[in-house]
C-alpha cells in the first residue's frame, strides 16, 4: 500500500490494501498487482470496464493505469504517465534471465549444442 501526498493540495492520499508490488518482470518496482476478485470488489467501476477492454487496452482512472490480460487473474497498475510515455510494453517490462534457460540462450545469443557435438 503506497502512501502519497498531492503537490498542489497537500492532501494524503491512500491506496486500497488490495496492491502490493510485482516480484516478477518488475526491476524498476513501477507494477504493482491485485487479484481481480479484489478489484471487483474494492474497484467496481474499474472492473465493468475491463469487460470491455481486458488485453487490449489500460483503462486509466485518476493517476494510474490499469490492465488485465485476456486470461489473466491479476490486474497490473502502473502510473499513467509512464502509459503515455513507453505504451502497453510498461506493463511487460524486458527482465534479465540466469542464462540457463531456452528463452536465454535464444536473448543473448548463445548457441545450442547441436547433436553431432554431444557424440
Amino acid at each position: 500500500m503506497r502512501i502519497c501526498q498531492c503537490p498542489k493540495c497537500k492532501t494524503i492520499i491512500r491506496d486500497e490494501p488490495i496492491w502490493r508490488p510485482a516480484k516478477m518482470h518488475n526491476p524498476s518496482g513501477d507494477i504493482d498487482i491485485a487479484r481481480i476478485d479484489d478489484v471487483q470488489v474494492w474497484l467496481p467501476k474499474i472492473a465493468e470496464q475491463f469487460k470491455l477492454v481486458r488485453g487490449k487496452q489500460a483503462v486509466i482512472e485518476g493517476i494510474f493505469a490499469y490492465y488485465i490480460g485476456k486470461r489473466g487473474v491479476w490486474v497490473r497498475r502502473i502510473a499513467a504517465e509512464i502509459l503515455r510515455d513507453c505504451g502497453l510494453k510498461a506493463f511487460n517490462p524486458p527482465y534479465e534471465t540466469s542464462g540457463h534457460n531456452k528463452l536465454s540462450n535464444q536473448v543473448f545469443g548463445r548457441k545450442q549444442k547441436s547433436a553431432s557435438q554431444e557424440e
